[in-house]
């Protein structure tokens, strides 16, 4: 888990707490990062996931 992105995407209600979790149990089983799964799902649009990227780097 990611603290930062975790507080972003609560805070600006992008996601629930549960798809929140579920999302990073996804990230942990398919090995990749937040955003990415995020963008997979399409529970985020390309904007935010360029947003989410610059958070985490």
């Amino acid at each position: 888990m990611n603290g930062l992105l975790d507080t972003h995407l609560l805070h600006h209600n992008l996601l629930t707490e549960k798809q929140l979790m579920r999302a990073n149990e996804l990230a942990l089983l398919w090995q990749g990062t937040l955003p990415i799964v995020l963008l997979k799902l399409g529970w985020i649009d390309l904007i935010t996931f360029v947003a989410l990227l610059e958070l985490q780097y």
